[in-house]
């Protein structure tokens, strides 16, 4: 990647320095100094470490961004990774998703692996149906929008996307315009959702930027990549599932047609607890937005309110990848922001009475991440005891960084923070291995158990660089249970369901959500830990429909499918 100018407009691709010095003393408030910001050690044994499984396992795939001198701006994102099960065979498969070299007359190069259910996976990127385009794609996002079974998936790119169905025998048929999909914008996260509940999912599409190719020459003199600043913010864009196939663009009618946005990763949650799906959009450089479903078809921005919108000292930070869960078994989701240099992670706790705290500035959390850039963000079980763990892929953009902290580099490594099951969090990334450790411009990322042993890996793309998979080892030491739901007559993967378990250690709470992390999407199959516990003595789940089932006795060790027609049925999977 060639080096940008000194000074460029914006905080991505280079900074004013009116806006690095603010940034440092904003640092210099919050009592930050050298001695702080290093990462503190667990209190407890950590008995996990990631191996690094990429070559064993058959995954070769190198992102390539495009980037021959002109500084486009898009070249800086990097590529995501999706979690799908193209096959339904109820095992994981992945499809990284690529850039492309600008006026290219090749098809783009992403990458598609199917699972062959041993610990390795086939490359199946050829023929798949993926593999005709000339798309330069930033992200992905996966759901079953015609309820037949089989996992279907939507692009993000910088022209408005790409909807693919899955035609159920290993290839996928490009519907885009024939679904009505497509406005031309530069997008990189989306989720799907159904935010009217009527067994249909929707999408939504987090629109980033007014961008164009030919539009952009660049920042500063002689010129370099831009930042945020330099762009006009969009609306984002919401596509109503109609049936047959087809989408109605709803933006509008559904309150969501302000163009204030610059999109970077979008979260589905409940936040009010009303049973109807609420999005969390996280924005670069302009407040972020907590959208709330009134029910009837539209939605309003409540961040401000909320306590989302900024940070603690009032400012739009990057907020760049996003995921929300209930961490602390409050029985609420709570929110969770990449950010970039100086800025720290966002972790935001729900409080009740729909508000939100940022629990980041003084404890583990902000010291461990002060020094990233982030952009993968999720929650997950890393060593099943039953509490939600924080991981971040981290970064860096371009060389301007340097004019914030000399000590910022562009290869940075991952970040592990373990859950201590009282509300904090301790810094473990340097106690699971070199592997996990290693530097990288780390992008997407997102968790899926490929080799079906009951803990989540981690897969990770980085900017012009390899993708990486990590194999957990050790985290199923802690008893599990793995649950797959289908829904009849709910959307057919179950999105936006509640699966709410109780054993002796207590109750979890997880929501199925597509969306969250950066321009990726972990596995739709949720993951419970329960630690020592023998026994899940109950699981409720609450369909979409509005149905509830409940079970009770669940051995655990084992990925249990529950049909919302059925109950509780075999899985195509070996346990």
């Amino acid at each position: 990647m060639h080096a940008p100018a000194p000074v460029s407009s914006g905080p991505r691709g280079g900074r004013s320095l009116s806006r690095a010095v603010a940034s440092a003393s904003a640092g210099a408030a919050l009592g930050f100094c050298a001695a702080t910001l290093a990462a503190q050690p667990g209190s407890t044994p950590f008995a996990v470490t990631f191996t690094d499984a990429t070559v064993q396992a058959g995954i070769d795939f190198t992102h390539d961004n495009g980037a021959s001198g002109r500084h486009l701006y898009p070249e800086l994102f990097g590529g995501g990774v999706a979690v799908l099960d193209l096959d339904a065979d109820d095992w994981p498969d992945l499809l990284f998703v690529n850039g492309r070299g600008w006026g290219s007359s090749a098809d783009t190069r992403h990458g598609l692996f199917r699972n062959n259910r041993d610990g390795t996976f086939r490359d199946v990127f050829s023929g798949s149906g993926l593999d005709g385009a000339d798309v330069y794609g930033l992200g992905a996002t996966v759901a079953d929008y015609d309820n037949d079974g089989y996992d279907d998936v939507f692009l993000t790119t910088v022209d408005g996307g790409r909807l693919y169905r899955n035609a159920g025998d290993g290839t996928f048929l490009d519907v885009t315009l024939d679904a009505g999909i497509g406005d031309g914008r530069f997008a990189v996260s989306a989720a799907w959702l159904d935010y009217d509940r009527d067994g249909l999912a929707d999408l939504f599409v987090g629109n980033y930027v007014d961008w164009s190719p030919d539009a952009d020459t660049g920042c500063g003199d002689p010129p370099g990549y831009c930042g945020p600043d330099a762009y006009g913010p969009v609306a984002p864009t919401l596509y109503r599932n109609t049936g047959g196939g087809r989408f109605e663009n709803v933006t509008g009618a559904a309150g969501l047609d302000d163009p204030t946005d610059k999109a970077m990763g979008v979260a589905v949650l409940d936040y009010d607890a009303d049973g109807w799906p609420d999005l969390f959009v996280g924005s670069d450089r302009v407040p972020a937005k907590l959208y709330r479903n009134d029910g009837a078809g539209r939605f309003t921005d409540v961040a401000l309110r909320s306590g989302v919108a900024v940070s603690e000292r009032g400012r739009a930070r990057a907020n760049m990848g996003v995921d929300a869960a209930d961490y602390d078994r409050s029985g609420r989701p709570d929110i969770l922001v990449g950010n970039f240099l100086h800025e720290m992670l966002g972790l935001y706790r729900a409080t009740g009475d729909e508000l939100f705290v940022d629990a980041a500035p003084r404890s583990t959390v902000g010291r461990a991440s002060y020094q990233s850039v982030t952009w993968a963000v999720f929650f997950l079980d890393v060593d099943l005891d039953g509490f939600l763990d924080i991981f971040a892929a981290n970064g860096g953009t371009d060389e301007s960084q340097g004019m914030l902290d000399a000590r910022a580099r562009l290869s940075q490594p991952p970040l592990l923070l373990r859950n201590q099951g009282d509300g904090t969090f301790d810094d473990v990334s340097a106690a699971v291995g070199e592997a996990f450790g290693r530097p990288a411009m780390g992008r997407g990322a997102a968790y899926l158990d490929y080799d079906g042993d009951g803990d989540p890996d981690i897969v990770l793309t980085a900017l012009n660089g390899p993708a990486r998979l990590l194999r957990n080892d050790g985290g199923n030491r802690s008893n599990w249970l793995r649950v797959r739901l289908a829904g009849t007559p709910s959307n057919r993967l179950g999105i936006g369901a509640t699966v709410r378990i109780a054993s002796a250690s207590g109750t979890q709470r997880r929501t199925v959500r597509s969306g969250s992390s950066y321009a990726s999407q972990s596995e739709l199959p949720l993951t419970f830990g329960i630690g020592s516990d023998t026994v899940a003595e109950s699981l409720e789940v609450v369909w979409p429909s509005g149905s509830s089932q409940r079970f009770t006795d669940i051995v655990p060790n084992r990925l249990i499918v529950i049909d919302e027609a059925e109950g509780l049925r075999p899985s195509a999977a070996v346990p």
